[in-house]
């Protein structure tokens, strides 16, 4: 019998992770980052990237620096998202050990 409630378990484990899945990908980050525009969404996946013109005219060590820094942004925001939703989900479980 606890082999079936471990089963049990495990697929309602499943089914709720999967839902997480599917609302990390649903929840899309806008990031702004000195006129940077990344679209991340909460599965730290880049949807969109804009940068505008008039940032070409910088030097190219500048330019590079800023782009790294609106994408480090961005990730730490998706990762606080992730990390967030993660949260909600192993409160909902009972892992033994834990």
């Amino acid at each position: 019998m606890e082999l079936f409630k471990a089963a049990k378990e495990a697929m309602a484990m499943r089914s709720k992770i999967s839902d997480m899945d599917k609302k990390l990908k649903a929840n899309i980050i806008n990031v702004d980052y000195k006129g940077i525009k990344i679209q991340v969404n909460a599965k730290n996946e880049f949807l969109s990237f804009e940068m505008p013109e008039d940032l070409l005219k910088e030097k190219k060590e500048k330019i590079e620096k800023l782009v790294l820094e609106s994408f480090k942004e961005a990730s730490e925001k998706a990762q606080d998202v992730m990390a967030a939703e993660s949260k909600k989900l192993m409160g909902d479980m009972k892992i033994p050990g834990m």
